[in-house]
């Protein structure tokens, strides 16, 4: 692979002021230089150079080139990124040159691929840095630059260190059983095993608020027609997504958009209004409603406070997800009506205005509830990082069990942890998990 120059737009090939072309290989600056108007070859690594791309006698574009050398730059190679004119020709053409003289186009995340393999990162890193591409809320971004600074590596591989001490020892005895090695205390091999098991529990139970960092909750506004569900869609968002009438039955169609409320992640569903209705368009809506409600994990259901009579729908009541009754339109009235049973909180609000937003907030946070510093804390970000974290626990209460009986199968437990963890860094990973994980990184990157 290190005989082999890469190159590709790392930018969104869409017009735009600028585009950035990465390439990274042995033969990176030679083959700029190829194309570029002035000296690259003597160039000091991380500077930065103007000058003209160009093909032949023509000038392509006026850039600006960075040249990092191995191992100082991202994947580890010698590097050279090219910062020029945005737009989807221009970048294509310069990008096509590169190409013509040497380089090949990079597959999807394989500048990444290259710094795991140079060493420059490992795979809880990588992870992090799609993680972070991927972050929609302000907690998801801190939780992947917190795992790409290295928080949840260094306390994998810390655990890691301790048992493979203890399998080194373990290892010895075993091998030389009549030599003067220093004794093996079981007492202290249980206070380490021990040690590491509960670090490992601690970090299976973060599991759930990583995924609800990463993931969200998905939540439902529903109610009757014409109670303001479209409108408090709105509010949330921060936007008029939705359209908003006075006449009943407007939403005939799930609206998906994504908002942070209370510091939690929600992917909100604006829904037709539940009723009976002959309108066939808005029977379907009903229907997808329905749908909805079955999968949603919070549902806000929303009231009419001016309404005498509370009526919450049978499909709404019955539902296993979190409710909070939402009760809009407090700018027409104060008084509030009766709270009815089956939910987990009640607000008051004014969608119009935004009177009672931070109660909702509230509601949202302790049905919901992250602690302040949860996304900067350790905790696995998805499913292959929980089940690596599990078979090593796995292994690890098996050891328990057999401190003090056998040391073969101890250390057969210990080195199963260790494998798990490696696996979950990436120090024993098998090439079709590597392939998995940078299969889903954009071409660039």
């Amino acid at each position: 692979m290190k005989n082999e120059t890469i190159a590709a737009l790392s930018t969104a090939p869409y017009k735009a002021a600028l585009g950035v072309i990465r390439m990274s290989g042995n033969d990176a600056v030679p083959i700029a230089q190829k194309v570029f108007s002035r000296e690259l070859r003597s160039a000091r690594s991380s500077s930065v150079i103007h000058g003209n791309i160009v093909d032949g006698r023509e000038t392509v574009d006026d850039v600006l080139v960075s040249v990092f050398y191995a191992p100082n730059s991202f994947t580890g190679e010698d590097t050279v990124e090219i910062s020029c004119h945005g737009g989807v020709y221009n970048c294509s053409r310069i990008l096509r040159l590169l190409i013509k003289n040497g380089a090949r186009q990079a597959k999807n995340g394989e500048f990444t691929k290259r710094a795991f393999l140079n060493g420059k990162l490992d795979l809880l890193k990588a992870e992090a840095i799609i993680d972070l591409i991927d972050s929609e809320t302000k907690t998801e971004a801190t939780a992947a630059i917190n795992r790409l600074k290295g928080g949840l590596s260094d306390k994998i591989n810390d655990i890691r260190e301790k048992l493979i001490d203890i399998s080194a020892r373990l290892l010895a005895f075993i091998d030389y059983p009549d030599d003067e090695i220093e004794d093996t205390d079981a007492d202290e091999m249980r206070k380490t095993v021990l040690y590491a098991y509960s670090e490992l529990e601690k970090l299976i139970r973060s599991y759930d608020s990583g995924r609800l960092i990463k993931d969200g909750v998905k939540t439902v506004i529903a109610g009757k027609p014409n109670v303001g569900k479209s409108m408090l869609m709105n509010r949330l968002l921060g936007e008029d997504r939705c359209i908003v009438t006075s006449a009943a039955g407007t939403t005939r169609d799930v609206i998906e958009e994504k908002a942070e409320i209370g510091g939690v992640k929600l992917r909100l569903f604006d829904t037709a209004g539940l009723r009976d209705t002959d309108n066939e368009a808005e029977k379907i809506g009903v229907e997808k409603t329905l749908g909805k409600l079955e999968e949603a994990k919070l549902i806000l259901c929303v009231f009419d406070m001016t309404e005498k009579t509370v009526d919450v729908p049978e499909k709404i009541s019955g539902a296993t997800a979190k409710k909070i009754a939402v009760f809009n339109k407090l700018d027409l009235t104060s008084e509030k009506p009766g709270i009815p049973a089956g939910f987990d909180r009640v607000v008051y609000i004014s969608a119009k205005t935004g009177e009672g937003e931070e109660d909702l907030e509230k509601a949202v946070a302790e049905l919901f509830p992250l602690s302040e510093t949860a996304a900067e804390s350790e905790m696995p970000a998805n499913i292959r990082q929980f089940e690596c974290l599990v078979a090593a626990k796995n292994e690890l209460e098996h050891a328990v069990e057999n401190i003090g009986i056998t040391p073969d199968a101890l250390l057969c437990d210990i080195e199963g942890a260790i494998g798990a963890l490696g696996e979950m860094t990436g120090k024993t990973v098998s090439e079709e998990i590597i392939e998995n994980i940078f299969s889903r990184f954009c071409v660039g990157k």
